[in-house]
């Protein structure tokens, strides 16, 4: 199998030496997520941050030809465990049917000091499926 990197100006740039996301076999792989506005500036408050959040998964994961509704696994980290209803009720209007596994994660900060909350996802999809050969019996 070979990895597809997953690329998008929808959203803010990465900072480092990785990859928005990254596309193996069915799988999608989506990188640490925050509310950073593709113009790189960061809302005030909790639910602002989370929404943009998620719509930044949104457009990586429409870059790799699938959506929210593919995502199988979560994992939030939150500067604020007082911050877990209001990421939630973000949440909810996000994966509003079957969602996903989920971690949340309360850590003493994130890589600039204004960001709240962070988000990384893992997405199955069948759009590069291949057929298994069938086995004999």
């Amino acid at each position: 199998m070979s990895k597809q990197i997953v690329k998008t100006s929808s959203v803010a740039q990465p900072i480092g030496p990785y990859s928005l996301g990254v596309r193996s076999g069915n799988f999608v792989f989506v990188s640490g997520t925050v509310g950073w506005r593709p113009d790189g500036s960061i809302p005030p408050d909790i639910k602002d941050q989370s929404r943009q959040m998620y719509e930044n998964v949104r457009h990586v994961l429409e870059a790799a030809g699938c959506s929210l509704d593919h995502v199988v696994s979560t994992t939030t980290y939150l500067v604020h465990a007082s911050d877990y209803r209001a990421l939630n009720e973000v949440r909810a209007g996000y994966f509003t049917k079957d969602p996903p596994a989920s971690a949340v994660v309360v850590v003493k900060e994130l890589v600039r000091p204004e960001l709240l909350v962070e988000v990384e996802a893992v997405a199955e999809s069948a759009r590069s499926a291949r057929k298994a050969p069938k086995r004999r019996r």
